[in-house]
């Protein structure tokens, strides 16, 4: 029936109507496409002149007795293929009503047309039909400078690719878009046509005049037609940017195809490179081989919007694992949104903690400029707002809108979320922002509501300041012209992952000093976890690599049950430290690290130092049975920080030492013992003008728990089952009580300290913020370490008049 359509209205065409069916010839001609591809009868062409001709193919003048003198002449390009000897099927396969279009088309098609209906046919692939031709019109319409690999390509004649006419052209280039034939291919998502085609030796270099090569084309087909591309060596330009700045991976995320951002990433995308070709790192970051054995551990619904696979990571470990194959931490994707951004629009904490631990930048702005802050309160993430606020984070940065975090306050979480901002000294919003509430407007006076107060020791402030007073009154007569301008002491207690606390108040102070903490003290004395941490301050480490360090410590450490593998953290020591570097490498400050020498009953104090000991100083000569430890210059500084770490239940003894948290948990008076001693020594041995006397001490505490109620320490003969169940809570509790006062690090300790140092004219400084609850020495939970930080940063915030008088002192 439409073949019956299509010869009437060529009929009518040409005129081989009566006249009076002009209107009928009119809507009809109207009807039939020019490159309608229709077959007629050989006879109907026998009275038209020929004006060019190729094989079978021919190009028809118009119709000289056409009697209708109101229609356009047609000159028609008709493909005569014989059949048998006496029959030939004829198609008419283009018309035109000019003769410079219809020689255009001529060209286009003797060069292609016949050469391509006998390859397809020598492989038995029939296309000189009126589906075929119309198919090849059709292509040939839409790409005219399609070349015979294109066409094979394109129609899957896959046999004929070893045709000598298709190979020759294996490798080229349409005049349009620059597409090779495997470009081709791959667009038609014909797998078995572009595996041919890479056996072929086809190019994979080749860029079409955008710039996109073989995998941008592919980037959006799927996983399996790149793995085709991906046999071998990762070709050059699987990385390479077309001419939007687009690589074959941002393609592929712009396309949400997560199937085929993950077989880009097999084959050796480099994830760092950016869209645009800017902040751009200088080494690549591939994570095949991570995906490879971790196939199912990225967050498909983000890869549309780009970015890393740290945008699209889903745990702690996934990040960890990506930065550690050279992911760019800092990358932004189509949003401008870094893997921060994410993570907290996510309400991933552990990713957060983690890409904040390996010190990404929290303050990077999206393209409306909201940073990570700005998104954890809009969304009302309480323990994420604390991490960004522990880890730097800026409070009062504005976003494109000039909105600060405190101003992006919901009514509806106000109390809470504004308290914490408040607390840490986040300002309001000048006079002219408009849409204030009271928690943020300039002359508001909501600041949100505080946690119920904790029960915390007896109070000491007016005899602490008494003791100050006093301490003053000897330090001014003892140094009537000049504050010293050397021995200032610093002194951080033992407690585990608590060392955080530490580190939280020294960034706090470094703030307030406006230099590095191994700059503003002389000594630095420290136990277990401080200890540790002196050991990184003397060693160079900035507060954030140390507060990184905490963090990464904690999970590669407290693994399993207690006691925990030795090994992983001697292995955490050994890369903070080096394995080589001893003691003596150390030059400033002086450090002293206590530890416990388990070898002997009585158990002794030992302090692992930079420097001679007062004993070597005086040459005193060694009398004891037991073995000396190894002076300064062969302790390697790793061995130390596992010894005063050796906390008994949670890790093995080291060697023959115990953490010296046993005994000095609060190193103050040992250290100022040591000092005085160290002086006396080099007075005797006329070195007076190298003695450096203690001038002021700083002692960091590691935060002050809770006074809970203890019940039933009594231990007794039990006549009843009642009273043997006591007698277990009383042994229990008793033996808690004996090891909390033997680790004792405030109350009587501090006040002995503070005492000392009073009565020799020497200012004290103690700094140990309050907690909320008692965290443990192995805590590895982000969500309470962060209210722990936070609570520590409140607490600085709230004695910020204390660190400025302790900095103007340091600063004499």
């Amino acid at each position: 029936m439409n073949l019956f359509f299509y010869k009437l209205c060529y009929n009518f065409t040409m005129g081989l109507v009566p006249a009076k069916h002009a209107v009928l010839r009119s809507f009809l001609n109207s009807e039939v496409p020019s490159s309608k591809v229709i077959e007629v009868r050989p006879d109907t062409f026998a009275s038209r002149e020929i004006h060019l001709r190729e094989d079978g193919l021919v190009l028809y003048l118009p119709q000289k007795n056409n009697k209708n003198r109101n229609e356009k002449p047609t000159y028609e390009i008709v493909l005569h293929r014989p059949t048998t000897e006496t029959l030939v099927q004829t198609y008419s396969l283009l018309r035109a009503d000019k003769l410079e279009e219809a020689e255009t088309k001529f060209v286009i098609l003797h060069d292609k047309l016949p050469d391509f209906i006998e390859i397809a046919k020598e492989y038995s692939i029939q296309m000189c039909n009126v589906s075929g031709l119309q198919k090849i019109i059709d292509v040939l319409h839409e790409h005219p400078s399609w070349t015979l690999a294109h066409l094979a390509v394109f129609f899957a004649v896959y046999d004929s690719f070893d045709n000598p006419k298709v190979n020759s052209y294996l490798n080229s280039s349409d005049l349009e878009k620059g597409m090779s034939p495997l470009q081709v291919a791959i667009t038609t998502q014909n797998l078995k046509t572009v595996q041919i085609l890479v056996a072929a030796n086809c190019s994979l270099e080749h860029l079409d005049f955008d710039g996109n090569s073989v995998f941008h084309y592919a980037a959006t087909t799927t996983k399996d037609i790149i793995a085709a591309l991906s046999q071998g060596n990762a070709p050059k330009c699987l990385n390479s940017r077309n001419k939007n700045g687009h690589t074959p991976l941002h393609m592929a995320c712009l396309a949400d195809k997560p199937e085929c951002v993950k077989a880009l990433l097999l084959a050796g995308a480099d994830v760092n490179k950016t869209a645009t070709g800017d902040g751009d790192c200088t080494e690549p970051g591939y994570v095949g081989n991570f995906l490879q054995d971790n196939p199912n551990t990225l967050y498909q619904n983000d890869m549309k919007h780009g970015g890393t696979p740290l945008h699209w990571a889903n745990s702690r470990q996934v990040i960890e694992a990506l930065i550690d194959v050279n992911c760019n931490i800092n990358a932004e994707n189509f949003q401008h949104r870094t893997a921060l951004h994410v993570m907290v629009e996510r309400n991933r904490l552990d990713c957060v903690v983690a890409l904040l631990s390996r010190q990404a930048k929290a303050d990077l702005p999206d393209k409306d400029g909201n940073r990570p802050i700005h998104l954890a309160v809009k969304f009302g993430f309480l323990p994420i707002l604390q991490a960004l606020i522990v880890f730097g984070a800026d409070i009062d940065i504005l976003n494109n809108a000039g909105q600060s975090p405190r101003h992006l306050v919901k009514k509806e979480l106000a109390p809470k979320i504004l308290y914490y901002l408040h607390a840490v000294g986040a300002k309001r919003c000048r006079a002219d922002m408009q849409g204030c509430t009271d928690g943020c407007m300039h002359q508001g006076t909501y600041d949100g509501i505080p946690p119920p107060k904790v029960i915390g020791p007896p109070n000491r402030d007016t005899l602490n300041q008494m003791l100050a007073v006093a301490g003053m009154e000897v330090a001014a007569k003892k140094h009537k012209r000049e504050f010293p301008k050397k021995g200032r002491l610093l002194c951080l207690d033992g407690g585990g992952i608590r060392g955080l606390v530490l580190v939280q108040m020294l960034l706090e102070l470094e703030v307030i000093f406006q230099r590095p903490v191994n700059f503003c003290f002389d000594w630095i004395a420290g136990t277990s976890t401080g200890g540790i941490l002196a050991l990184g301050i003397a060693s160079g480490k900035t507060m954030k690599e140390c507060q990184c360090l905490y963090f990464r410590l904690k999970e590669k450490t407290f693994i399993g049950s207690r006691p925990y593998c030795s090994e992983n953290l001697e292995n955490v020591m050994k890369e903070t430290f080096g394995s080589e570097t001893v003691m003596s490498d150390i030059k400033h400050p002086k450090v002293m690290i206590t530890s416990l020498l388990a070898d002997r009953k009585p158990a002794e104090l030992h302090l692992f130092r930079n420097y001679n000991s007062p004993s070597n100083i005086l040459r005193v000569k060694h009398d004891s049975p037991y073995e000396l430890p190894p002076p300064p210059e062969q302790q390697f500084v790793w061995q130390v920080a596992r010894a005063t770490g050796a906390a008994p239940t949670y890790y093995r003894i080291f060697q023959r030492y115990l953490d010296g948290g046993l005994i000095a948990n609060n190193p103050t008076l040992d250290a100022l013992t040591e000092i005085h001693e160290h002086c006396l020594a080099l007075k005797a041995m006329g070195k007076e003008n190298e003695t450096c006397p203690a001038s002021v001490v700083v002692s960091l505490g590691t935060g002050v728990i809770p006074v809970t109620e203890l019940k039933a320490v009594d231990v007794f003969r039990p006549e009843s089952i009642w009273d043997t169940t006591k007698l277990v809570m009383g042994i229990q509790n008793l033996g808690t009580l004996l090891v909390d006062q033997a680790t004792l690090s405030d109350g009587r300790v501090v006040d002995r300290a503070r005492a000392w140092c009073s009565s020799l004219g020497i200012p004290y400084f103690r700094f140990s913020p309050q907690m909320s609850e008692e965290i443990a020495m192995d805590e590895k939970s982000d969500e309470k370490l962060c209210n722990m930080l936070w609570e520590t940063k409140a607490y600085m915030h709230e004695n910020i008049n204390l660190m400025r008088e302790l900095a103007d002192l340091l600063n004499r």
